[in-house]
């Protein structure tokens, strides 16, 4: 069985499942393109209302699969970039579902979604060829917004697999589940927020986004803005 991207739907989610058998579901080219292609083709579906990102058999990701040269290598790269960014980017909830292992560019691709699920038993982790390099699509960028500098030189440099409970109790988990029940607690979440207005979801995305580059005055000034352009309707 090769490596692809199975895409379906629940209702008004669409469910992403990355799919590499033997390989803890490490993504290539083709992977990475097609995702982005689901992102674009789900932002211009008015039909959806949220995506869920998981892996098959109860892994979420394995990395970025090694490319043959440094050329291949950078242009694997790049191609994980473009996705964090359109992950980053996209106006509708995403929320990561994570069994098992999320590794490297997994640990990349589950922070830029907007939530994260994940089982009792997942671990995210760098691994010890990426030490002196991180060219994991962003995740000492995610982590440094968020956790204080030593527990992030601590995670960077031992490449020892963090418990999901570890990263919940600092808040870049949401939920903890039952290994196994990820998917299901996140279709939950995902009809919850089905009910928020897409317009007020992709403002907030926005707001967020914005917020740690802003100084205060002028982010008082965003708020202004915000509510003079506010249409009518909910939010």
């Amino acid at each position: 069985m090769t490596a692809e991207l199975k895409a379906s739907r629940s209702d008004s989610t669409l469910i992403l499942s990355i799919v590499n058998p033997g390989q803890h579901n490490m993504v290539d080219s083709a992977i990475l393109a097609a995702t982005i292609e689901s992102f674009s083709k789900a932002e211009r579906d008015g039909d959806i209302s949220c995506v869920i990102l998981t892996g098959a058999d109860r892994n979420f990701c394995g990395g970025l699969q090694a490319g043959k040269d440094l050329v291949t290598q950078i242009a694997q790269l790049e191609n994980l970039q473009n996705l964090i960014e359109t992950l980053r980017s996209f106006p509708k909830p995403v929320i990561a579902a994570v069994e098992g292992l999320a590794l490297d560019a997994g640990f990349s691709l589950a922070l830029s979604c907007d939530l994260i699920v994940a089982g009792h038993g997942a671990e995210f982790a760098i691994s010890p060829a990426q030490v002196g390099t991180w060219a994991l699509g962003g995740t000492p960028w995610f982590l440094s917004r968020s956790l204080p500098s030593q527990w992030l030189i601590e995670i960077l440099l031992d490449a020892k697999p963090l418990p999901s409970s570890r990263l919940h109790s600092a808040g870049l988990v949401n939920q903890l589940c039952a290994d196994g029940s990820t998917l299901d607690k996140a279709l939950e979440w995902a009809v919850k927020l089905s009910t928020v207005a897409p317009t007020a979801f992709e403002k907030l995305k926005t707001m967020l986004a914005d917020a740690p580059g802003t100084t205060l005055p002028s982010y008082f000034s965003l708020e202004r803005h915000r509510l003079l352009t506010k249409r009518a309707g909910p939010v």
